[in-house]
């Protein structure tokens, strides 16, 4: 039997990230203000992406590891 992956978004809190995530922004970013968070489920891999009010992204995995900062 073969299980299809589902997708499932969601926003999210700042203190709903994992801690290395919330460490990583208020050291990186500590002016900058969360605009939206965005949980992303698909099949078992999850990842977080954080939309800051400067319009950059910034994205982690399901353990808060930084995978990619789009700076647009």
């Amino acid at each position: 039997m073969m299980a299809m992956a589902s997708c499932d978004d969601k926003v999210v809190t700042v203190d709903q990230l994992p801690a290395p995530a919330q460490t990583y922004l208020s050291e990186n970013y500590p002016d900058q203000k969360v605009l939206i968070i965005k949980k992303d489920i698909e099949g078992f891999s999850t990842r977080y992406e954080v939309t800051l009010e400067s319009g950059m992204k910034v994205e982690f995995d399901g353990d808060g590891n930084l995978r990619d900062v789009d700076m647009d």
